[in-house]
């Protein structure tokens, strides 16, 4: 285990940072329980000057090694009772982690 992989399966553990999710390939199968970060980061939205218009994502981080093949566009991800679908999937530099881009679906 590397020291980012160990770093990471850490904040994971933590209870106040980590959450249990259930993740499902988009071509269906069994739900896999992983654990996640989750985040909703605000950016500034550019062209809307000085209102503060904000656009938000819901966005999660989860180990690579947590899940079965890596995530794709389409995957469920359900979380505190409610499923997402994921939009985007982007992997660390080292292809240890996934940073999902999520979409509400109920």
């Amino acid at each position: 285990m590397t020291a980012f992989d160990a770093a990471m399966a850490t904040l994971l553990a933590d209870a106040n940072m980590g959450s249990d999710a259930e993740w499902q390939a988009a071509a269906g199968g069994a739900w896999t329980g992983l654990r996640l970060l989750f985040s909703v980061p605000a950016d500034l939205v550019p062209g809307l000057g000085s209102a503060g218009g904000r656009a938000i994502a819901v966005q999660a981080t989860l180990r690579g090694a947590d899940l079965p093949q890596p995530p794709r566009r389409g995957d469920l991800l359900r979380w505190a009772g409610t499923t997402y679908r994921v939009e985007t999937a982007e992997p660390d530099a080292l292809g240890l982690s996934w940073r999902l881009g999520l979409a509400r679906t109920s």
